[in-house]
């Protein structure tokens, strides 16, 4: 849920960014390449590192009476 989040901030970002705008026309491309990298980068780390799986069953903790 934080990566969809994070993703959609970049994205839009990178719209605003984009130098066809008159706040942003000075910029270039580099803020819009910016965030488009970061939004590779976190594309590829969601997919090769995937988060665990909400359903795996929770561990045991077993108290010892000593």
């Amino acid at each position: 849920m934080l990566g969809l989040s994070f993703a959609l901030l970049l994205a839009t970002g990178a719209i605003l960014a984009f130098p066809c705008w008159r706040h942003s026309a000075r910029w270039g491309y580099g803020p819009t390449a910016l965030a488009g990298g970061l939004l590779v980068l976190l594309a590829t780390v969601t997919v090769a590192f995937p988060s665990s799986s909400p359903q795996t069953a929770p561990t045991r903790i077993v108290a010892q009476r000593v």
